[in-house]
This record gives structure tokens, C-alpha cells and sequence, in this order.
């Protein structure tokens, strides 16, 4: 079951907190939820909303080795900083669980996301799905909260529209050559939206793409053959599921971006809440002296610890 204030692990061994209870005669609990819907979702537990419908918990997931000194200190800035939210350290072992019981009638996702072998990719994977099923926040280990409780970070007059709160990583200050892209670090979400579900549409579709391409399994996918991580499921996959997805639910060929980006304060469009890059990444984005002015205050610091940018893409274990 879902645990409302799951306990920070006390150690670096990994500690398997289940987020669904599978029996051993495999009983679960369905919440179907219309006759139209084509999917349907473990039923989940009640967990405390703010007023604008995103659910007060923090998802986190934890490699084999668990928190260093560094992770447990950083996390424990957003932990004890919002005392009224939940928060859960998802394992390897519960995520798997997790997404076997929460998408058990969508058995491509399923297959897709316990195939997968390389850790990065399915951390990202991961963290659309929890966000996707019961919503929330999902957060890096290296990200450290600024200050700013939670439930303010969105702006009164968004709260009954954002459905989405994501915030640029790269935006002011590196010309207009850059590609642009929201940060996977930091995402906020209500249960259910529809731009997570294109994100995770795509990512499925993708990884059979590349294994009908490459003539491998799932689990035979290695990272030479994906291309780039940020592409494939990270923060440009993100971005561009996202802005998809927003443009349709508007009835528009394509989100013009010259609307979305230079940003000072936060913009909603549709019901996708876009903070300025200072909120999100205030490290990875340069603002003039009069610009800084007039800016609030960053929510979050990312440490960019980097711990999947390896051969493995990602930890392993021992």
C-alpha cells in the first residue's frame, strides 16, 4: 500500500518500501474509470491535496547503495521543509512492483518498463509513471530545497488550472541556438495528465522502436543503441511530449515558443504552468542586472551529481 509518511531510509542499504502490496495469490485492487477510458489503475489511497489538486507527496527513487551523506542531506531539505507532505523512497525492487500493479492492463508499458535494463532509463521512465498514476512531486536525489514551502511554489491565481508545473532548465542567457528543455529534476503533476501519459506514449513507442530496429529484446537494449539519454527519455523527450501534447489540447499545429520562453514569472498555457528557469535551474541560467531585479526567489538547487552518466547509465549495485 501506498505509506502517507514513508520513513527516510536510515542507511545507504537500500530499503524496499512497497508502494502496492502483491500477495502471494496476486490479489489486487482496480479502479476502472469510465466506460470510454482505455486503461484503468490500481486503486490508490487517499494523500492530502493542495488546493489546486496536485497531491502532497514526494516521490524519490533510490539506487542499489541507497542515500549517500550528500543525497540524504539534500532531500532532507524538501522533507523537512514541507512537514504537511508525504514522501517515499521508491526501490528498484517496489518500482517494479509498483508499475506491475498500477498498469496491469496496459501490459506494453509493463513489459517496456520491467525489460529495461539500463537504470537511467528506467528512472525516467519511473518518475512519469508515479506522477501519471497518483501525481505529486517527483524530485532527484541531488536536488536541495531553497526555502520556499511547496505549497507556494504555484502562483494563487494558477491553482485551479495548473494540472503541470514544469520549469525550464535552459532559457535565459544562452542565445537562441539552444535547444530548449524543461528540467526532468523537479516536475509537479496532478494524477492522470494527459501530457505525461503522451510522454510515456512516446517512451513506449520508442523503446519498440529500437528494439525492432536493433533486432533485441528489451532487456538486450544497451545505451549505444538509444542514442542520447536526454533524448530518449530525459528532458527533451520530456519537452517535446509535453509541448505535443499541450498543442493539441489546444487545437494548435505546434506551441509557439517565443510565448513560453524569456521568462520572468510564471506562464500557464492551458493547464501546463511553466516556471522561469531561475525556479527550477537558477545555475544553468544568466540574467542581466535589471532582469535580476525583478525576479522571485529560486525553489530549488540541483547538484547535478551526474550518478548515470557512466557506462552502466547509472549505479549498480556492490
Amino acid at each position: 500500500m501506498l505509506i502517507p509518511h514513508a520513513r527516510r531510509p536510515t542507511s545507504n542499504v537500500a530499503i524496499t518500501i512497497a508502494s502496492v502490496a502483491l500477495t502471494a495469490t496476486g490479489f489486487l485492487l482496480y479502479h476502472t474509470w469510465s466506460d470510454t477510458d482505455s486503461w484503468s489503475l490500481a486503486k490508490p489511497l487517499p494523500v492530502l491535496t493542495t488546493s489546486d489538486g496536485i497531491p502532497k507527496k514526494i516521490w524519490y527513487k533510490l539506487g542499489p547503495k541507497g542515500l549517500t551523506n550528500a543525497t540524504r542531506a539534500w532531500t532532507n531539505t524538501c522533507i523537512d521543509g514541507n512537514p504537511g507532505y508525504a514522501h517515499e523512497f521508491m526501490t528498484d525492487e517496489s518500482g517494479d512492483a509498483y508499475v506491475a500493479a498500477r498498469f496491469a492492463s496496459r501490459p506494453d508499458i509493463v513489459a517496456s518498463y520491467l525489460g529495461l535494463t539500463i537504470p537511467i532509463l528506467k528512472a525516467d521512465l519511473l518518475r512519469y509513471l508515479l506522477l501519471v498514476a497518483d501525481g505529486g512531486v517527483w524530485s532527484d536525489l541531488d536536488v536541495s530545497c531553497a526555502g520556499v514551502p511547496m505549497d507556494a511554489w504555484v502562483p494563487a491565481a494558477h491553482r485551479a488550472d495548473a494540472g503541470l508545473v514544469v520549469g525550464w532548465e535552459f532559457d535565459v542567457g544562452w542565445g537562441e541556438n539552444i535547444i530548449r528543455q524543461f528540467t526532468s529534476w523537479l516536475i509537479m503533476a496532478r494524477p492522470n495528465s494527459p501530457h505525461l501519459w503522451a510522454v510515456v506514449e512516446d517512451i513506449v513507442q520508442g523503446i519498440q522502436d529500437k528494439t525492432a530496429e536493433h533486432n533485441v529484446t528489451v532487456a538486450g537494449l544497451q545505451l549505444a543503441m538509444v542514442g542520447e539519454v536526454v533524448d530518449f527519455t530525459g528532458p527533451r523527450r520530456l519537452t517535446r511530449g509535453v509541448l505535443k501534447s499541450l498543442a493539441r489540447s489546444l487545437n494548435v499545429t505546434a506551441i509557439d515558443q517565443a510565448n513560453i520562453t524569456h521568462l520572468v514569472e510564471p506562464k500557464l498555457l492551458g493547464d501546463v504552468l511553466i516556471l522561469p528557469g531561475f525556479a527550477f535551474a537558477a545555475s544553468a541560467n544568466t540574467y542581466d542586472e535589471k532582469l535580476r531585479a525583478g525576479l522571485g526567489p529560486p525553489l530549488v538547487k540541483h547538484h547535478y551529481a551526474g550518478t548515470w552518466k557512466n557506462k552502466n547509465g547509472g549505479e549498480v549495485a556492490g
